[in-house]
C-alpha cells in the first residue's frame, strides 16, 4: 500500500475533545481498512494566514496535525470525502510520498559531497525516516 501524508488544519476550541476525536476517527477509518498510521505530529494551534471560511463560519486560528499513513486509494477517496463533510475541519490536503520504503528514503551517493561537506539530500531536502521496514 502507498505511503500518505496527511496535513489538516482543524477549528481551533477551548476544549481538546473534539480535535482528539478528529484524529481518531481518521486513523480510525484507515486501521478499520487495512492501512496502518505511522505517525502522528501535533503541530500546535496557530493563526491562519487569512481569514478561512468553512462551513459557514469564519476561522483565523486553526489546531494544525501532520499523519502518516498507509491505505489504498480507495479509502483515501473516502477519507477525503469525510474530511469535506466533517465541520471540525478548515482545510487539508494529502500528499503521497511513494509506493515502497525505499522511494521515500534518500539515497546518499559513496563519496559524493555539497561545497559544505555534508552528502547531498534528494527529495527536497526532506528526510522521512520510519523504524518499521516491513511496508
Amino acid at each position: 500500500m502507498p505511503l500518505y501524508e496527511l496535513f489538516c488544519i482543524a477549528a481551533s476550541s477551548e476544549s481538546s475533545a473534539p480535535f482528539r476525536d478528529l484524529i481518531r476517527s481518521t486513523s480510525r477509518l484507515i486501521m478499520d481498512h487495512g492501512g496502518a498510521v505511522r505517525g502522528v505530529q501535533y503541530w500546535q494551534r496557530r493563526a491562519l494566514a487569512q481569514r478561512a471560511r468553512r462551513h459557514q463560519q469564519y476561522h483565523e486560528t486553526g489546531d494544525h496535525f501532520l499523519l502518516h499513513f498507509d491505505t489504498n486509494p480507495r479509502i483515501l477517496n473516502q477519507l477525503s470525502s469525510r474530511l469535506r463533510a466533517d465541520p471540525r475541519v478548515i482545510k487539508w490536503t494529502t500528499l503521497k510520498l511513494g509506493e515502497r520504503l525505499d522511494q521515500i528514503t534518500p539515497k546518499t551517493m559513496a563519496g559524493s559531497e555539497n561545497i559544505d561537506g555534508h552528502p547531498p539530500q534528494m527529495g527536497g531536502g526532506r528526510t522521512v525516516k520510519y523504524s518499521n521496514t516491513n511496508m
